[in-house]
């Protein structure tokens, strides 16, 4: 990517969270719909209207796929603590492992 070429960084990792936004978006319409009495007190029905029609239509966005939603992770070149998978990231152990190890960005 051009962008990063110039800085002396490499791009390290690409992730779609498409369905994970998907997900965080239903979850967020459904606390709207919960406290809708509480919001519309503080907010016109324009605007309920309208977040409620942005809110379903990005969940829906998201799912058929649409919308998309890109992670990218990048480092200069120098960095060489890369893990070779994202399993780190899903067992606990290893997770309190790694978070001593990363080695953190500076400018």
């Amino acid at each position: 990517m051009r962008v990063f070429e110039p800085w002396d960084f490499s791009v390290l990792d690409v992730e779609n969270l498409r369905p994970h936004y998907a997900k965080t978006l239903e979850h967020w319409l459904a606390r709207f719909e919960k406290s809708e009495h509480q919001i519309s007190e503080m907010f016109s029905p324009e605007f309920m209207r309208a977040w409620r029609l942005y809110l379903a239509g990005a969940v829906a966005g998201f799912r058929v796929g649409t919308l998309q939603l890109f992670q990218i992770v990048f480092a200069r070149t120098a960095c060489q603590q890369i893990p070779w998978t994202r399993a780190h990231l899903y067992t606990k152990e290893q997770h309190e492992e790694q978070e001593t190890k990363w080695m953190y960005a500076t400018s």
